[in-house]
């Protein structure tokens, strides 16, 4: 019998081929489900690609490659409608036993908090991947079938534009001898549209102080309560016509009480306004900047330093706002800035208002705020003001340069049921 070469060389590949088989197939067996996330629209919450890749970490059966290794691709587009994220995910895989493609829609609440975001979308998630999954580990995979609140389903309203809010704050103390209240209530009717918004104001606000009269050296008395009452109201409207730019024009009158500085005055504005973000960002990405060109009418009800009781005159100045948000709680400053047109060094003012506001319930929200603002006007002419008024005195604050103060407040809203958000130009 002859041996060549042939022989062992031959068997010798055969023994490679089968190991290198072997290995093969338990390299396969031992592989999770690989797994990669492509993030097409990434939406106004974390969504894509934070949620979805925190999921794939979550399952030891899954793991998170880049798409060059994966065995299942998940497409991820988020588009907006509202106060809702209309989510796409589809899952496109190469496996054998899976399909190889699957569509999964669903809404997500933006408003809601990071928690509540993750339960709404880890059903839809766990739905599609459990497919791929089960084609490789079926064992992996348990499946429970529930039946729904109503099998038909309920047709999804459009819903209306059409809103109305009722906004309450006030402050007070109380001794035995000293007493002081203050309140404000504001009705606000809305009309929004994605690329529109229309609103009108009611505000109505007054205060008391009761305390001791003073005794003068002859004997007589001078009272020292006071009363105060304001009435405010007016209308804007907002045009959108990007992402990033607004125009908007706005007028609103108010009319206070016989000690204040105003017995009227009348403010209308047109602005124009750039943001960096887009409307409504639930994660409270926000940077706005605008600039306003106006005209106020005043009717003082004490004469000022320069002789007037009337005046007329245009102002413009630049705003700008700022805010972040982490679920349901809201953190931001305003900047204002207003000034008179022709004579900057008669009238002008600059406010800078810190501000918080936590959602509390479906419709309710708690705000607080904090405001400095440096100003410069004609003062009142004290040859005009009665010595022994003191409730008259007492309201003079509005002539100090400097001043600061603070707020809380509980709006109760029933927002409009269409789902649209536009927030472009709020402080027209």
């Amino acid at each position: 019998m002859r041996y060549t070469l042939a022989h062992p060389m031959r068997l010798l590949l055969a023994v490679l081929v089968l190991v290198a088989t072997m290995s093969t197939a338990r390299a396969e067996i031992a592989q999770p489900v690989r797994v990669n996330v492509q993030c097409e629209e990434e939406g106004r919450t974390k969504f894509c690609p934070a949620f979805l890749m925190g999921f794939v970490d979550a399952h030891p059966v899954l793991r998170n490659v880049p798409r060059a290794a994966a065995d299942v691709i998940i497409y991820a587009t988020a588009n907006q409608a509202g106060n809702t994220d209309q989510l796409l995910l589809r899952f496109v895989g190469t496996m054998t036993g899976a399909p190889p493609q699957v569509e999964i829609r669903l809404d997500l609440d933006t408003r809601g908090s990071d928690d509540e975001q993750r339960a709404q979308i880890q059903p839809a998630f766990l739905r599609g991947i459990a497919l791929y999954v089960a084609a490789r580990y079926p064992e992996s995979v348990a499946i429970t079938l529930a039946a729904p609140a109503d099998l038909a389903g309920a047709a999804k309203e459009e819903g209306s534009p059409w809103g109305i809010a009722l906004n309450i704050g006030g402050s007070g103390s109380y001794t035995e001898r000293f007493r002081s209240g203050n309140g404000e209530a504001a009705l606000v009717g809305r009309y929004l549209k994605p690329n529109f918004r229309a609103l009108t104001l009611n505000v109505l606000q007054g205060g008391l102080t009761r305390q001791p009269a003073l005794t003068l050296d002859d004997g007589s008395t001078v009272s020292l309560d006071a009363n105060q009452w304001g009435f405010r109201f007016g209308a804007e409207a907002i045009w959108s016509w990007n992402d990033c730019w607004s125009a908007g024009v706005g007028s609103y009158t108010s009319i206070e009480d016989r000690r204040s500085q105003f017995r009227y005055t009348s403010r209308t504005r047109a602005a124009i306004e750039w943001d960096l973000f887009k409307p409504d960002d639930p994660r409270g990405n926000r940077l706005g900047i605008f600039y306003h060109l106006g005209y106020v009418a005043e009717r003082y009800n004490i004469r000022n330093e320069i002789g007037e009781r009337f005046a007329r005159y245009a102002v413009h100045g630049i705003d700008a706002v700022g805010s972040i948000r982490k679920d349901k709680v809201t953190l931001g400053i305003n900047l204002e800035t207003q000034i008179q047109f022709w004579h900057p060094n008669r009238r002008r003012s600059i406010t800078a208002s810190p501000f918080t506001s936590i959602q509390i319930g479906d419709r309710v929200d708690l705000s607080l705020s904090f405001s400095i603002t440096q100003r410069e006007l004609p003062p009142p002419d004290m040859n005009e003001i009665d010595p022994m008024d003191f409730a008259q005195l007492s309201r003079l604050s509005f002539a100090e340069p400097l001043a600061l103060s603070g707020s809380l407040g509980l709006s109760i809203h029933f927002d409009p049921t269409n789902g649209v958000r536009n927030n472009r130009i709020e402080s027209i």
